[in-house]
Protein backbone atom coordinates (compact mmCIF):
# COMPACT_ATOMS: atom_id res chain seq x y z
CA UNK A 1 0.00 0.00 0.00
CA UNK A 2 1.13 3.53 -0.78
CA UNK A 3 2.46 5.10 2.42
CA UNK A 4 3.13 8.60 1.06
CA UNK A 5 -0.31 9.83 2.03
CA UNK A 6 0.24 13.25 0.45
CA UNK A 7 -0.16 11.51 -2.94
CA UNK A 8 -3.08 9.25 -1.98
CA UNK A 9 -6.28 9.98 -3.90
CA UNK A 10 -9.77 8.55 -3.34
CA UNK A 11 -10.68 5.74 -5.72
CA UNK A 12 -14.04 5.68 -7.55
CA UNK A 13 -15.17 3.03 -5.02
CA UNK A 14 -14.27 5.32 -2.10
CA UNK A 15 -16.20 8.19 -3.72
CA UNK A 16 -19.25 5.90 -4.06
CA UNK A 17 -18.89 4.80 -0.43
CA UNK A 18 -18.74 8.44 0.70
CA UNK A 19 -22.14 9.07 -0.89
CA UNK A 20 -23.61 6.44 1.47
CA UNK A 21 -22.11 8.11 4.58
CA UNK A 22 -22.81 11.87 4.68
CA UNK A 23 -21.15 13.62 7.62
CA UNK A 24 -18.97 10.55 8.16
CA UNK A 25 -15.62 9.16 7.13
CA UNK A 26 -14.26 6.87 4.41
CA UNK A 27 -11.44 4.69 5.68
CA UNK A 28 -8.40 3.33 3.85
CA UNK A 29 -7.86 -0.21 5.10
CA UNK A 30 -4.77 -2.31 4.36
CA UNK A 31 -5.88 -5.90 3.90
CA UNK A 32 -9.03 -7.82 3.08
CA UNK A 33 -11.80 -7.80 5.65
CA UNK A 34 -15.42 -8.83 5.31
CA UNK A 35 -18.37 -6.64 6.32
CA UNK A 36 -18.66 -8.40 9.71
CA UNK A 37 -14.91 -8.63 10.43
CA UNK A 38 -13.21 -6.56 13.10
CA UNK A 39 -10.54 -4.38 11.51
CA UNK A 40 -7.55 -3.90 13.80
CA UNK A 41 -6.59 -0.23 14.32
CA UNK A 42 -3.12 -0.80 12.86
CA UNK A 43 -4.71 -1.91 9.55
CA UNK A 44 -6.42 1.48 9.06
CA UNK A 45 -4.08 3.71 7.07
CA UNK A 46 -6.30 6.76 7.57
CA UNK A 47 -9.56 8.34 6.48
CA UNK A 48 -11.15 11.12 4.48
CA UNK A 49 -13.89 13.29 5.94
CA UNK A 50 -17.24 13.22 4.14
CA UNK A 51 -19.41 16.35 3.96
CA UNK A 52 -23.19 16.67 4.52
CA UNK A 53 -24.06 15.74 0.94
CA UNK A 54 -21.73 12.75 0.70
CA UNK A 55 -18.67 14.22 -0.98
CA UNK A 56 -15.13 13.60 0.21
CA UNK A 57 -13.77 16.85 1.65
CA UNK A 58 -10.66 17.91 -0.32
CA UNK A 59 -7.39 17.73 1.63
CA UNK A 60 -9.15 16.14 4.62
CA UNK A 61 -7.18 12.87 4.72
CA UNK A 62 -6.00 12.08 8.23
CA UNK A 63 -3.24 9.49 8.46
CA UNK A 64 -3.45 6.99 11.31
CA UNK A 65 -0.26 7.22 13.40
CA UNK A 66 -0.83 3.63 14.59
CA UNK A 67 -0.96 2.24 11.02
CA UNK A 68 1.49 -0.58 10.30
CA UNK A 69 1.82 -1.62 6.63
CA UNK A 70 0.93 -5.25 6.05
CA UNK A 71 4.03 -7.43 5.72
CA UNK A 72 4.74 -9.79 2.86
CA UNK A 73 3.52 -7.71 -0.06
Amino acid sequence: METDFSKLKPTPEMIQEARKHPNGWVYVIDGTYGPNDTVPPEAIAGAWEVDAIGNIVPNSFLANPKYKPKQGK
